[in-house]
């Protein structure tokens, strides 16, 4: 029974739909009689759709050179804007290691426990002393110097506060060191990379030819869409098709 109500529900709206495209009198609409009429209309409704359809697909393909296009043009000058803001104001950079102690190291410089500024990395010395306790000592370039001190054993009982042992600390000091000269390099590429980057953002901001001409063409093509006579012809035909349905029936059918 159930089937039965959703065949006739699908039939019922299936009649009511096809009638809504041949609208009129059921002996308009259904007989064999007016068969050739609903034919043509049929005819010139789907030329005017698969014209429309390759238009579409034209315009579509042009739409999407021209988004790609400046696509293209924004993220070139984006990656370029981006380089420049990191070589002028690289910050810490990336985590690195640490807290060991007083100490964590990043890319770009060291943070000490106490300190509210980092110790930047350029020039650095970093020099680690085993004696009554361990320490690492990180000698800026003015020879300021910041001192980390480590326990040389683990207190009895206290198994919550982190200890390093000398190889650790040894190793840490080794990779500060390495941390600076990596820094020193990156200093010198800053220099000779910045003025560079700079010519070239210019250079791509300036550089607007493609993008300029895929817009151009996107903005001929709709207008060729536009003026179409293929289009127009079949749009007329099935103009003149309406109307003669509408002088038959007295509804006008909908293209």
């Amino acid at each position: 029974m159930r089937a039965l109500l959703l065949v006739l529900l699908a039939t019922t709206a299936l009649t009511a739909w096809y009638w809504s495209r041949f609208p009129g009198r059921w002996v308009f609409t259904f007989s064999a009689m007016y068969a050739d009429e609903r034919a043509q209309l049929t005819q010139c409704r789907q030329t005017l759709r698969e014209l429309d359809k390759a238009a579409a697909q034209t315009e579509k393909s042009a739409r999407d050179r021209a988004a790609a296009e400046d696509a293209k043009y924004r993220r070139d000058v984006q990656d370029l804007e981006h380089e420049i803001e990191g070589l002028l104001h690289p910050g810490l950079g990336r985590h690195l290691k640490g807290p060991i102690g007083d100490i964590t190291l990043y890319t770009h410089g060291v943070k000490m426990a106490g300190r509210t500024t980092a110790i930047p990395l350029a020039g650095l010395k970093v020099e680690f002393r085993s004696g009554p306790t361990h320490m690492i000592d990180l000698v800026e370039p003015s020879r300021r110097t910041h001192r980390a001190k480590y326990s040389l054993r683990r207190m009895p009982g206290d198994e919550e506060t982190p200890f390093f042992t000398e190889e650790q600390l040894g190793d840490f000091a080794v990779e500060i060191q390495n941390a600076a000269a990596d820094e020193d390099e990156f200093r010198v590429h800053q220099k000779v990379r910045l003025p560079r980057a700079r010519q070239e953002l210019e250079s791509a901001q300036q550089n607007t030819e493609s993008r300029d001409a895929a817009l151009k063409n996107l903005k001929s093509v709709c207008a060729q869409q536009k003026r179409d006579p293929h289009r127009q012809a079949a749009l007329a035909e099935l103009e003149a098709q309406r109307d003669r349905w509408q002088e038959l029936t007295g509804r006008r059918p909908p293209r």
